[in-house]
């Protein structure tokens, strides 16, 4: 389950800088679909869950 929090928090960042940057991923091209705010939205949203996930599992010991 940590790897998964990591993988979104990264995966997370990752869109959210190419996004900034006025490129972006194919994979990612159906967040165009729910407009510039949507899009944000969905990946500041993707970021804070995988943040969480990881910091609860990291910190579940």
């Amino acid at each position: 389950m940590e790897f998964i929090g990591l993988f979104l928090l990264l995966a997370g960042l990752v869109s959210l800088t190419l996004e900034a940057l006025g490129a972006n991923l194919l994979v990612l091209n159906w967040l165009k679909n729910f407009g510039e705010t949507g899009s944000w939205a969905i990946r500041i949203g993707v970021t804070l869950v995988g943040g969480v996930i990881y910091y609860l599992r990291r910190h579940d010991d």
